[in-house]
Parts: structure tokens; sequence; C-alpha cells
């Protein structure tokens, strides 16, 4: 069976993060799929790939196509007006027109994303082909605020044969919005890569009133104001100790602000920032990590949460769907209002003086994850499950 995945994010390079569900979604479809990537050019030449093909559509001169691959990918592009945000346009149109042209030879299109959903809806009726749409929590989350979301996502609901949301509380936010389409919304998760489950934490056999060395505190993420990474930098100055090191994985619009900030709040000593890293060197940190953090304002289903979990970490996260759909407060992670700074230093601090409460906490949540038997292979085939149930 031939399928047509079209995504305006995916990782083209080594060390992006970009859409590199969408890859690994791809690269866990079985042997019976033959998987063509539909996305955007950008400024960069992509890595080899192997196991799918890999058709990048041109909307502009090289160096001007910026918009799609960076950091926070189109959104963050738009709300930081950069200027290739000229060119959406042009690269809508070349989209439809890429989709309209390979979906001819594909038995199925599935788009990531409700404006790829729309353009994928439109260029399924022409050809006659059936349409399933992912939706991740960017535009869902908007509905609410946003007309144009609104529309955005009824108008894939129309036009596709199935919408697959990545955590249930997206799920009922649609079927809340929109209960006449109930029937053809479905939750798909993400899975989590095996790396993640290899190495244990080992557990302490008291709480040890001062650590040998800091204690390393991690956040993952683009550096976007959506991700709340100027929260977790609020809560870590205020902290009563200074036995601690925070690192931040990840790069975007947002950084040079937050370097500064540090700067002014004497804790440039204590944060690094690494910049975008790749996906194969995240379980590295994850293992050398004591604790994560995860501040964002608004998630489809965070999968660095699950990973971090997985790894035998503590999480302390904000009190969104997605997270809540993982966590409950004081049984797999510890929970906090969101944006509220002086709430996570507390828990942050509560953390940091109790390794044996800490690493205890990262235990269960470890066991949560075995126990909702989570991977990329169970995932991609309930994908292959909905494309065979549409083709035949």
């Amino acid at each position: 069976m031939k399928i047509l995945v079209l995504t305006t994010s995916f990782p083209l390079v080594r060390e992006s993060l970009s859409g590199i569900f969408i890859k690994k979604m791809v690269e866990h479809l079985g042997a019976d799929f033959q998987v063509t990537v539909l996305t955007p050019d950008s400024s960069r030449e992509p890595d080899s790939v192997t196991g799918y093909s890999l058709i990048r559509f041109r909307y502009g001169p090289k160096k001007w196509q910026q918009l799609a691959h960076g950091s926070g990918g189109i959104m963050t592009a738009l709300t930081h007006k950069h200027p290739a945000c000229l060119l959406l346009p042009v690269m809508l149109g070349a989209e439809f027109l890429a989709c309209l042209r390979h979906g001819r030879h594909a038995d199925i299109i599935h788009a990531n994303w409700s404006i790829n959903g729309v353009i994928a809806g439109i260029a399924g009726i022409i050809n006659r082909k059936p349409v399933v749409t992912s939706l991740r929590g960017t535009d869902v989350n908007l509905m609410h605020s946003s007309r144009l979301m609104r529309i955005l996502v009824y108008l894939c609901l129309l036009l596709s044969d199935r919408i697959v949301t990545v955590s249930p509380s997206l799920k009922q936010l649609i079927c809340d919005r929109f209960p006449k389409y109930r029937a053809k919304v479905l939750c798909i998760g993400n899975g989590i890569d095996d790396v993640f489950f290899k190495k244990q934490k080992k557990l302490c056999t008291q709480d040890e009133p001062v650590r040998l060395r800091p204690v390393r505190l991690l956040t993952v993420g683009n550096i976007t104001a959506g991700k709340g990474i100027d929260c977790i930098l609020g809560a870590v100055a205020s902290l009563p100790t200074d036995n601690w090191m925070l690192d931040i994985l990840g790069d975007g619009p947002e950084r040079e602000k937050l370097e500064q900030y540090c700067k002014e709040n004497n804790i440039q000593s204590k944060v690094i920032f690494h910049g975008a890293v790749a996906p194969d060197d995240v379980p590295g940190f994850m293992h050398r990590a004591d604790l994560f953090v995860f501040a964002s304002r608004a998630e489809g289903r965070p999968n660095v949460v699950l990973e971090a979990m997985a790894s035998g970490l503590v999480v302390i996260a904000g009190d969104i769907p997605a997270v809540l759909d993982l966590i409950k407060d004081g049984e797999q992670g510890f929970i906090y209002p969101v944006g509220d700074v002086v709430r996570l230093g507390e828990l942050l601090d509560d953390c940091i003086m109790h390794p044996m409460k800490r690493l205890e906490m990262g235990q269960k949540a470890r066991k949560h994850i075995l126990d909702m038997g989570l991977s990329w292979t169970k995932s991609a085939n309930r994908y292959g499950q909905v494309y065979t149930e549409l083709v035949h």
C-alpha cells in the first residue's frame, strides 16, 4: 500500500527535532506500506534517508526557504514576523500542487496539522483518495481563541475520512466543539523509543542533606514563548540553594532574551543552553539528569514528558490537559499551575533537597509508562489498521 505523508515539519537533518515524531511513525510502519514523505524544501541540504522516500517541494530561492523547518515551525515564524512569511501563500500553493501531483500515485494521503489536512482533503477529493489528518495540539488548543483555527479544524473534519488526535484531551476538545463528526475522530498516541527504557536510575537508601555533585535539571524543546522556559528560569533564580545545574536542549527566537535574563540574575554559570541537539543524543542527557521540568503552556501530547518518565526521571510539569492525561499529581510526578513561578520553585527545591523522594517518584513514573505499553511499533500498527480500513 502506498502512503503519501504530508507535513510542514520534518527533521531533514540529524540535529533537528522538528516533527521527529512523524519520522518515528514513518520508520516503524511495516513492510506492507511504501511511504513517501512530502514536505517543504529548506535552505539546507537534507541528510540521506532509508526505509521511505522524501520529496521536497520548492517555494522560493534556496536561501529564502526558512519558513517551515525552523524551531517552532511556521507558527513561530509567523509570530516573530520572519521575512520568509512573505512566501507563505507561495508555499501553500506549491504544497497543494505537489500533493495533487503525488497524491495520484498514492492509495491514501496522511496529513499532519490542520492546514495540511485542508490541502490534502481537497487533493483527496480531486484524486478520489482517502485522507487521514493527524491533529497534534497547536491548532486544536487555539480553537477557543482563534476563529481561523476553528475554521481549519472544521474543514479538516469535513474533508478528511479520519481525524487522529495524539491524546484523549484533544479528542474530547474536538468532539465537544463538533459533536456531529465524533465518529470520525480517534486517538492514537505517539510511541517511545526503546532506548529510553534501557538504563534505570538507582534508588538511594537515605536522603542526603548535601550532594557531592549538583542536581541536574533538564528541559527539552524549542525556545519559543509558549514553551515556558522563562518560567523555569524565574523559578531556579529564586532557589535558596545553588546545588543545581540546568540543561536546556533546543533553540529558538527567545534564546537571546533568556540568556540575557540569566546574566541579569547571575545564574549564567548554572544554566547551559546546548542549542539544537540531535534526537539520538537526547537519551544520554535524560540518563545524566536527576529531574525533568516541563513548563509548556499548551501541547498535544508531549513526547519529551513520556521519554523522561520512561527514563525514570521525576517530572515537574504545568497543569495543561495534555500533561494531566499522563500524570496524576504526587503519583507519577508533580503538577503546578501553569505560569506559577513560585510554586514551580517550591517543587524544584523540595526535589533537589530530597534525593530519595525524587528517585522513588521517577521509578513510579517509569512503571506507569511500562504499564501503558507505549511503543512506536504499536503506534504505527494502529495507523496501519486505519489505512487498511479506509482503503478496503
